[in-house]
Parts: C-alpha cells; structure tokens; sequence
C-alpha cells in the first residue's frame, strides 16, 4: 500500500474522497462507525445526518459521531489496512 500517495492526497482531495480511494483498492474494509452514506441515508431517522448527505452528497459518512468523515478517519483507515498486511 502507498501510505505517502493517501498521505499526500490528503493536502488537496477532500478526506471523503481519499477514504474513497483506500477503501476501492483495499476492497472496502470494514471501519467502525463509518458507513457508505447512501446506506445511512436509508437506515437514519436523524434529521442531522440526513441534512449533511444531502448537503455535501458525501461517499462515506461517520455515523458513531454523526458528521462528514475527517483526516482523522482517513488516518484510522490508513492505520487499519497497512495493520492487515
């Protein structure tokens, strides 16, 4: 895996679309408490959540903290696949 690729991406992609990147070429591990947003979008009675997918039309959503997914996330995920290795 090329951590530095994800890493650099990070200064000029959208987290959301880096985490997007990993997880399409990592065959999307699972991550606690991220989910595919239109899964959420389905499954939420949270007016909250709802309002941030359809807003920012995001990939991936965080659903433990109900927010857009961060570097923070990206950082976890990078940590969890180069773990699996």
């Amino acid at each position: 895996m090329e951590v530095l690729k994800y890493l650099e991406a990070l200064q000029y992609e959208s987290a959301d679309t880096v985490m997007g990147s990993i997880m399409s070429a990592t065959d999307f591990p699972a991550l606690a408490g991220i989910e595919d947003a239109c899964d959420v979008q389905h499954s939420t009675t949270n007016q909250h959540d709802l309002e941030q997918i359809e807003r920012y039309q995001p990939m991936f959503y965080n659903v433990a903290e109900h927010r857009l997914v961060n570097q923070a996330d990206v950082l976890r995920l990078l940590d969890l696949v180069t773990q699996k290795q």
